[in-house]
């Protein structure tokens, strides 16, 4: 049957979930996996049902679904609700949540379009000037907010008015390009440090307590990640030249500035919202030298845009998206359902066996897990996220055995993570489209993009075995 037909009137969707659940149910029934005592058998079928409706998505899509199936399956299993709930209580998840706030408040006062288009009004636009605009307001937003998705939002509409203002056609490379590196950008160089993507605390967050944990600091996480920003600027710069724009850009200056007048005279809220974030940027610098934490400077800028009003009592429930912070705050918890359900246990073996016929070489190492962790995002829907999860088991093993760091398994999988060849493989992807409408990038362009990143993907972790060598991380 056709993906997306129907069989006797049923939907494929609806009859792969059953297939699923009943998978899930029958695993915590009949507890098959020898090796794994009860309660890890009926964890590990709670977990497949929840997983599929992740997957398939019903009920119009929601997370919460199945966060709810592992507290109810997970309480029924004999697992006490501390344990499934552990990842809202993590820093990494009180990180997350004001982070988002930080980020809709760029969105909802305007003071992200503003500053972008204070930014290109200052010269006349060409493509390499618009691709080192993009790469600039990426960094500067990424100060604030961890969340890729916030950036992205306010970047790839922004995007579009320079591409139609340009007089750009639909189908156009230049266009493409544009948007496309808008995107990107928006994610690619702020992975370099631990709070600018939620790669950082959620994947470190999924580090086994203790040694692995205590090696994934920010100071560590940079000097492991920092080629990502030589990484952006080579794949903007390849990807300027596969997408070779038909003809050079005709928009002026002045026309730019016209596009920010048009924005009106900066608003309270936006002064409110600049004065806050100047605060904030002041207090990650201060943090180096003072004893608080990322955690609380944020949470304290989060509060002031309380105090100053620019979040009002309905901006609470509408502001960020609830459904992707229930998601974070239960896939935080999973290294901690794994470790205390006997999951863990039971999988490390096999994660050892996998891992130690590759590990013997660093560099046939990071080259393998790479080429292993693409083939996982064919299957794994949920971003990589739980995947990740369970690769975080045999950081361990990998440090002791072979003298490999626990922040290397995850670059290599950030890289992985970051596939974009279908729509399933980046939800980011549909969010762009949808606020951009039918005027974003051509869909083959994004495919030779696509198919761009993934081997130059391969060729960064090669520079990066004989930077880590270098730094001695390696």
């Amino acid at each position: 049957m056709r993906p997306g037909g129907v069989l006797k009137g049923v939907p494929a969707k609806f009859v792969l979930l059953l297939l699923f659940m009943v998978v899930g149910l029958v695993v915590a029934l009949t507890q098959p996996f020898s090796g794994m005592d009860a309660l890890g058998n009926r964890m590990l079928g709670v977990m497949v049902a929840a997983l599929a409706t992740w997957i398939f998505r019903p009920g119009g899509g929601t997370f919460i679904i199945g966060a709810a199936i592992i507290f109810l399956g997970g309480t029924l299993a004999g697992m006490p609700m501390s344990d499934l709930a552990v990842g809202f209580s993590s820093p990494a998840f009180w990180l997350l949540v004001p982070a988002m706030f930080m980020g809709a408040a760029l969105m909802k006062t305007g003071l992200g379009k503003r500053m972008v288009y204070a930014l290109f009004r200052q010269f006349d636009l060409t493509y390499p000037k618009i691709l080192a605009g993009w790469f600039v307001v990426s960094v500067l937003f990424a100060l604030v907010t961890p969340s890729a998705t916030v950036r992205f939002l306010i970047a790839t509409p922004i995007a579009v008015s320079v591409a139609d203002a340009c007089r750009l056609e639909k189908d156009s490379r230049g266009r493409s390009l544009i948007i496309i590196s808008a995107w990107l950008l928006s994610i690619f160089p702020a992975i370099a440090w631990i709070n600018g993507s939620l790669f950082g605390p959620v994947f470190s967050a999924f580090l086994p307590e203790g040694a692995m944990r205590e090696m994934a600091t920010p100071d560590m996480w940079f000097r492991v990640m920092a080629p990502w920003l030589l990484f952006a600027v080579v794949f903007v710069v390849a990807l300027y030249f596969v997408l070779k724009p038909e003809r050079p850009l005709t928009i002026t200056k002045e026309q730019v500035s016209q596009m920010y007048k048009e924005l009106g005279p900066i608003t309270k809220a936006e002064k409110c919202c600049l004065v806050v974030f100047v605060l904030l940027f002041v207090g990650l610098v201060l943090q180096l030298f003072l004893p608080f934490t990322t955690n609380q400077a944020i949470l304290a800028a989060f509060v002031l845009l309380l105090l100053m009003g620019v979040f009002k009592a309905g901006d609470i429930s509408s502001a960020v998206g609830w459904d992707t912070i229930m998601f974070f705050g239960v896939i935080l918890s999973f290294v901690h359902i794994f470790y205390a359900s006997g999951i863990t246990a039971w999988l490390t073996p096999s994660l050892t066996l996998l891992m130690r016929p590759i590990a013997v070489n660093p560099l046939v190492f990071v080259l393998a897990l790479y080429v292993i962790c693409l083939l996982i995002r064919f299957v794994d829907v949920s971003q990589g996220w739980i995947s990740s999860a369970i690769l975080a088991m045999a950081t361990p093993m990998l440090l002791v055995d072979f003298g490999i760091h626990p922040l290397i398994p995850i670059m290599v999988f950030i890289c992985a993570s970051n596939l974009f060849f279908f729509k399933y493989h980046q939800p980011w992807i549909d969010q762009v489209e949808s606020v951009c409408g039918q005027n974003a990038w051509n869909p083959r362009h994004l495919s030779a993009a696509s198919i761009l990143y993934a081997g130059l993907a391969g060729v960064f972790l090669v520079f990066c075995y004989f930077y880590w060598g270098a730094v001695g991380v390696l």
